[in-house]
């Protein structure tokens, strides 16, 4: 009879051990999951950062020009890798550690789309369509 009871003890013990493993396992899966989450957040974050900063430089540029060449010739001697599209945006393109690059080798992109109408120069500035920052500088040419 003694047996018995030391069988039962120990199969408990067993059972016991096993739901603490499992436990353990279950909530290390739930904080890897939370981890991996805070690391892609803070990615976004970064790139979201960048772009606020590189669209901003370039509406100061926009806000400090006299005119329309004045504003182009200062964005391209900023941005030595600067092309233009069929619509005659502006592109720059960034490589995954925020360098400039060429488009071969581009993570990111800013997009400058700049216009001149009655003295008013007008620029949208969008970074891979997830940010957008518009700047307007009366030029005062007429």
């Amino acid at each position: 009879m003694v047996k018995r009871t030391q069988a039962r003890a120990s199969s408990l013990f067993l059972m016991e051990l096993i739901f603490a493993i499992l436990l353990f396992i279950a909530t290390a899966a739930v904080c890897v999951q939370i981890f991996a989450k805070a690391h892609t957040m803070s990615q976004d974050g970064q790139k979201l950062d960048f772009a606020v900063n590189e669209c901003s430089a370039l509406a100061e540029i926009v806000s400090s020009s006299d005119s329309y060449d004045a504003a182009l010739n200062l964005i391209r001697s900023e941005y030595a890798d600067t092309e233009t599209d069929a619509d005659g945006n502006l592109i720059i393109y960034f490589d995954e550690n925020f360098a400039q690059c060429i488009k071969a080798n581009a993570s990111y992109s800013i997009k400058l789309n700049l216009s001149t109408d009655k003295g008013m120069l007008s620029a949208v500035i969008s970074a891979d369509d997830f940010y957008t920052l518009e700047a307007k500088h009366f030029t005062g040419e007429v």
